[in-house]
């Protein structure tokens, strides 16, 4: 439970509100037979994510990815509740096969989001799990497949050794006419009209 409280109402249910003004997100998200039942199986509701401390925010967002051995990939990086959501959002995108696209002005964050959460899926092993793609105006199709094969290497060698996806990031994707290639890929799972290799 994160980004939200849980706080039972007068209908014999519970809402979801924003910690810190109180307001109500959703009304009645679960019962208050259920909130009970939790609480006594000791579930951490109304917890402040951000006051945590760095140790155990890597431990809690370890246990929802599936990652058995917690590392911090780099001490520098803030752990907002906000950073954290963004992961899950990916992460639940990943799993489920839907390709990400990340909007945001230059220099706010992204690749260094996508490099952390990379980094922390790999657990310390010394392999290289996102392939960046540093897009430009130049940037011709023939590049873009050409990085893709790379990257689908990289990610059969990932599945098969380590049993971890590897990421591959179209960084500043919108800047250059071969557009309608990473739109083949993203979309079409496609390279010049053959399948991508499937579970990479």
């Amino acid at each position: 439970f994160i980004g939200f409280h849980l706080l039972p109402n007068e209908q014999n249910s519970v809402d979801a509100i924003e910690p810190t003004s109180g307001r109500v997100i959703k009304k009645n998200v679960m019962t208050k037979v259920l909130y009970e039942g939790l609480k006594l199986q000791r579930v951490p509701f109304n917890i402040n994510f951000d006051g945590l401390p760095r140790g155990e925010k890597i431990e809690r967002i370890c246990n929802v990815l599936g990652i058995q051995w917690p590392l911090d990939p780099d001490e520098t990086y803030e752990l907002t509740t906000d950073n954290i959501l963004k992961m899950l959002a990916i992460h639940m995108r990943f799993r489920c096969g839907i390709p990400v696209i990340i909007m945001g002005e230059t220099g706010c964050g992204k690749t260094r989001l996508i490099k952390f959460l990379c980094e922390l899926r790999r657990s310390g092993v010394a392999t290289e799990n996102m392939k960046l793609v540093k897009v430009h105006g130049g940037t011709t199709s023939e590049m873009i497949y050409t990085k893709v094969r790379e990257a689908e290497d990289i990610a059969s060698i990932n599945q098969q050794d380590y049993g971890f996806d590897s990421v591959l990031f179209f960084d500043e994707a919108n800047t250059t006419e071969a557009i309608s290639s990473i739109k083949e890929i993203l979309c079409d799972k496609t390279v010049k009209g053959e399948s991508l290799t499937p579970n990479c």
